[in-house]
């Protein structure tokens, strides 16, 4: 019996007296590819934060392998459960000063095994060359590459994505979310991204959650090689 990697219950959140999530019931399985769309303002964002505690429930309680999310430590938690935000996020220095950020050893040298470091790079889709390159030049791309590479650092079991092609040509958006399927049927990691764009969801396959003024409106099915979507009805309003 395969029990949820991250289940929600009943999770409301508030903000300023403002709803922005209600009555969210949701089971994402290990090894699992889910998508969350929506209009912009439905509550995606906020639903993706809190899975890795950036951001915490009003109401409800959350699960990681059945365990409370709250009562698991943070740092734990997010080397459990990784995120690649919306903007690509880079420091100063080369490739490898920014992968070195998870050990938390940038001014450290030889601290740790580039061949590490390499594989995370290569299974982002970036080149063993990239290691020592500026990371200030690299392309949008490239540096939302750099970022799924360094959330690979820490051997994550889940990753969410924030909508990590909006800032992104065609072309890129396509190698990335190529890249990020691979890690899902290679590593097996358990993947949950946000998106907009309903054609990157079936591309992806899986779970397509929908959410509309911060509630689950209906879970779609993906079958994606016959292209077929089965819809169930959520119950929520």
């Amino acid at each position: 019996m395969h029990y949820p990697k991250i289940e929600l219950k009943n999770i409301g959140k508030t903000r300023n007296g403002t709803v922005v999530l209600r009555d969210i019931n949701l089971k994402f399985m290990p090894e699992g590819r889910h998508i969350i769309v929506g209009p912009s303002g439905a509550g995606k964002t906020t639903l993706l934060r809190l899975l890795n505690r950036m951001d915490d429930p009003t109401t409800g309680d959350i699960t990681f392998d059945g365990s409370r999310l709250k009562n698991i430590p943070v740092l734990d938690l997010r080397k459990k459960v990784g995120m690649v935000f919306q903007i690509p996020v880079v420091f100063e220095g080369t490739v490898k000063d920014n992968l070195l950020v998870p050990y938390g050893l940038r001014t450290v040298t030889g601290s740790v095994d580039d061949n590490e470091l390499i594989k995370a790079l290569e299974l982002s889709g970036l080149q063993a060359e990239f290691l020592n390159r500026n990371a200030s030049e690299l392309s949008v791309g490239e540096k939302q590459r750099l970022n799924v590479a360094r959330a690979l650092i820490n051997k994550p079991e889940v990753l969410l994505l924030d909508e990590p092609t909006s800032a992104l040509d065609s072309e890129s958006a396509n190698k990335l979310l190529h890249s990020v399927k691979e890690l899902n049927e290679v590593l097996g990691l358990t993947v949950i991204m946000v998106t907009h764009q309903m054609e990157q969801a079936r591309f992806f396959g899986g779970t397509i959650i929908h959410l509309a003024s911060g509630t689950v409106v209906r879970v779609e099915e993906s079958l994606q090689d016959r292209k077929v979507l089965t819809l169930v009805d959520t119950g929520s309003r």
